[in-house]
Formats: structure tokens, C-alpha cells, sequence
């Protein structure tokens, strides 16, 4: 029984005859369709249908990050002809490249902070920490980025709950289609959310004040609910991972699937060599002799009209030098072009300074930093859409003044930060001095505890003091 959160139902597996596809489908047509009032039901059937092969592709993706056998491809691959040993072996690269990435971006809390020249800016402040709070941030962004490495992008969902509080949860890409007629998947118009078995999919639409609850049934569609979503934009929008909507191992798939046939076959081979073909020359051996020989590891092979009697086993000579100078290639290759550091090189044993390791984690960086932009701005997107909320209830927020701050799960060398926090003291505002430190997740709870502080130390008493020279 398939998880329909993470699965959106049951599917079957496409890919390309020739590789692997990454077309993002044109919903130009369903948009227009939808502000001229044509019938949403018929619409949302033809949504779903665009959103197919991308569908599956990110369902793939997902069932390969699991290692289950419906992703893996090495694990249904088949021959032409009958083999007697086939091994399917898999090396699980791909969620390699996805947890580092995971990990390296969203493995330390987002700081969220609001700008204290804003009016109202202490109830704003406070509200937003609480909704943060509420709705277990740190979580919610960790999960939102492994779904956007996985299938290159994820939604995130804004409503309220049955008990009147407002609340967010991440939804997996095969799941939402987001629509907007530039592609900016941020800044949706529309948003469908469908899961469940095909044919039968529960579907909920969102537009800029309604949602709808849909049960499928073949081509058909039952309304099931109607209702105001208290939001005055679309409350389902994306988190690209790119623009092109790639996950981080896509471009690596080929180079994957070549080091799991290649491993696969090899070790068939080694194991082959164990079921190897007795040859016996000069000489007939009977069964009696052989099992004879199984017993105790010797044979006694008498010889034939004086030839020269030999036994020994018909094996395949496999030229283990260049297999493994193949899979070192690929190895390095996948690493290489996924711009993911592997952490079983000797570069990263023994002492080395964080700035080394800064360069060695470059191509990791630079898309984390890439995609840094793209999270930002859904943030900022999703302080748009709660602002309209909150506005209804007379708190005045300005979503382009809440800044995000993103620290990477990096080993730093606090010994260095140190020095570099007592050069900067007084150079900088303090604000600024703390944001450079890894070790301060949040530098405004940072600072007013360092005033606390200050507040509590008890002034010197002066009274009393003479200049006489004692």
C-alpha cells in the first residue's frame, strides 16, 4: 500500500527510450482558460494531465532516493539472452548527492528577523516569531530542500487550521502544479494539490480567495468542498531549485546507472567464478571421482595412453585494471558534475583549515548559494501571502522587511572567527559583527541577551577615592 503523501498515489515508471527527460509543460493555455471562466473541472482534468511525465519523473526520483526497486534502474534491467547469475547491485549516489546538499544548507536553523525601523515593529516581530515557531520552521525548510534536490521543486501550503491558527506545510513537486503565465512558480495564480490513485485522486484548487476540494471519478469531478481560504492570494506557491525545475542528481543519472551495471556485472562475474567449469585433459573422470574430489578436496586422475594429464578450471580472465581505472572515471565524474564534494577523498582527512575546505566545497556552494535566492524569495513570497491575513486583523506587516539569514553546516574554526570578532569590535555595529559568527544562530535573541547582561553587572562604587600617594 503505496504512502499517498509521499507517492501522490500509485505510478508507473517513464523514461525515455534514450535517456532521461526534463520538459516542463506550458500551462499558458489552462491559465487563459481559467480567467475567462471556462469550466474549472474540465481545466483541472487537462492540468493533470500536462503535469504527467514531470509527475512521474519526480516520483522516480523519490522511489530512487528510497532505493526502492520501482526507481532503481539497474534492479529491473533484463538481458537478451539467459544468464545464470545476475546480481543488481545498487550505489545509492543519488541520495548521497541529495543529503549533502540537505545537509549542508538547511542542517543549521534560518534566523528570521524584521527590520527594527519598521512601524509596529515589536507585535510584528513577535507574530511572526510565534507563527515560525508554531509551524516548526527548521523542519518545514529541511524537508522543502531535500523535496527540491529530489525533483526540483517543492510547495508549501499556508491555511488554517480547525483551530483557527494559522499554519504551513510543505508539499512534495509530483504533488502541486503551479500556475503563473511567466513559469515563475513563486509568484502563483493557481494551485492544484492532487494525490491518491489515479483515476480517483482527492484534488484541492486554490485560486487568490477560494479553495476547492475535488473527488475524482474517472472524468469526472465531484465537488466536495467550497469554501474561503481567508488569504487574499494564492495560498499554495514553490520552491524551485532551479529554473529549469532539475533536481541536484539529474544531470548525473546517465553516469549513475552506468557505475551500477558496471558493478552489477563485475560482481556476477566474481561470483561466476565459483560455479567455473572443471576441464580435465588427458583423462576421463567419472562422477564417483568427482564427488570424491568434493569430499576431500583431492583427485587421483588416471592417465590415458601415456598423455600428459592436467585439470583445471575454464574461467574468464577479466582485466581488473581497467574496470577499475571505469569506475574511478565515473566515480569522480558523478562527483565532479553534480557539484557535490565527496567526503571519502584524502582531501578531507586530517587538519585541514576551513578555508581549504571552503575551495574543495566550491561547486557545492555555488548552487546552495544559487538556490539561497530562489528559497529567499518563495520566503519572501510566503510573508506576501500572510501579510493579507494579517492585515485583515489591523497588524500592518511589510513582507520585503523580513529577512531570512542561512548559515551552512560548515566545520568553522572558531579559534580564527574569534580573533576576527575582536578585530571587528567596534568597526561595525554589533548587529553586524554577530552575523558574521557561525556559533550565533540568532543574532537579535544574541543581543538582548548581551544587554540582560550588561543590565545585571552592578556599577562600580567610586565614593571614596583619594589621588594621595600611598
Amino acid at each position: 500500500m503505496p504512502d499517498n503523501f509521499e507517492t501522490g498515489g500509485d505510478f508507473v515508471p517513464h523514461r525515455s527510450a534514450q535517456g532521461y527527460t526534463f520538459e516542463v509543460p506550458d500551462y499558458t493555455d489552462e491559465i487563459i482558460a481559467l480567467d475567462q471562466g471556462e469550466d474549472r473541472r474540465k481545466v483541472i482534468l487537462k492540468l493533470i494531465e500536462k503535469h504527467k511525465p514531470q509527475r512521474d519523473r519526480m516520483l522516480m526520483n523519490h522511489q530512487r532516493y528510497k532505493t526502492d526497486a520501482s526507481g532503481v534502474p539497474v534492479f529491473s534491467r533484463s538481458f537478451e539472452r539467459d544468464v545464470t547469475i545476475d546480481n543488481r547491485i545498487n550505489n545509492d549516489y543519488f541520495s548521497e548527492i541529495v543529503d549533502i546538499k540537505t545537509g549542508y544548507f538547511a542542517g543549521k536553523p534560518a534566523a528570521y528577523a524584521y527590520d527594527k525601523q519598521e512601524q509596529n515593529f515589536e507585535p510584528v516581530s513577535q507574530r511572526i516569531k510565534d507563527f515560525l515557531e508554531m509551524n516548526r520552521i527548521a523542519d518545514v525548510n529541511m524537508e522543502t530542500t531535500k523535496y527540491c534536490a529530489i525533483g526540483g521543486y517543492s510547495a508549501r501550503l499556508l491555511y488554517i487550521d480547525m483551530q483557527g491558527r494559522e499554519r504551513m506545510m510543505y508539499i512534495p513537486g509530483h504533488q502541486a502544479i503551479l500556475l503563473n503565465e511567466d513559469g515563475n512558480i513563486i509568484e502563483t495564480r493557481y494551485g492544484v494539490r492532487y494525490y491518491g490513485q489515479e483515476g480517483r485522486y482527492i484534488i484541492h484548487f486554490y485560486d487568490g480567495l477560494r479553495r476547492y476540494k475535488y473527488q475524482q471519478d474517472g472524468a469526472e469531478l465531484n465537488l466536495l468542498e467550497d469554501n474561503i481560504h481567508t488569504f487574499k492570494l494564492c495560498p499554495l506557491f514553490g520552491y524551485p531549485n532551479n529554473d529549469e525545475l532539475m533536481g541536484d542528481p539529474d544531470k548525473v543519472l546517465g553516469l549513475i546507472d552506468a557505475i551500477d551495471r558496471t558493478v552489477s556485472d563485475v560482481n556476477s562475474e566474481i561470483e561466476a567464478f565459483r560455479l567455473a567449469y572443471l576441464l580435465f585433459l588427458g583423462a576421463q573422470v567419472g562422477q564417483e571421482a568427482v564427488d570424491e574430489m568434493r569430499k576431500t578436496g583431492a583427485i587421483s586422475i588416471p592417465g590415458m595412453g601415456g598423455e600428459r594429464v592436467d585439470a583445471r578450471f575454464l574461467e574468464k580472465n577479466l582485466n581488473d585494471g581497467a574496470i577499475e581505472n571505469h569506475l574511478n572515471r565515473i566515480h569522480d565524474n558523478i562527483y565532479r558534475f553534480s557539484g557535490t564534494p565527496d567526503l571519502a577523498d584524502e582531501a578531507f582527512s586530517g587538519n585541514q583549515s576551513g578555508e581549504s575546505l571552503k575551495f574543495k566545497l566550491f561547486g557545492l556552494e555555488t548552487k546552495s548559494a544559487r538556490f539561497e535566492q530562489k528559497f529567499k524569495a518563495a520566503d519572501t513570497r510566503m510573508f506576501e501571502i500572510m501579510s493579507t491575513k494579517w492585515a485583515i486583523e489591523s497588524l500592518i506587516v511589510n513582507p520585503y522587511k523580513v529577512f531570512a539569514e542561512f548559515k551552512r553546516n560548515f566545520p568553522q574554526n572558531l579559534l580564527n572567527e574569534a580573533d576576527v570578532q575582536q578585530k571587528l569590535k567596534g568597526l561595525v555595529s554589533e548587529q553586524t559583527r554577530l552575523s558574521l559568527a557561525s556559533f550565533v544562530d540568532d543574532v537579535e535573541y544574541e543581543l538582548a541577551l548581551m544587554e540582560e547582561e550588561a543590565d545585571a553587572i552592578e556599577p562600580l562604587d567610586l565614593e571614596g577615592e583619594t589621588d594621595a600617594i600611598v
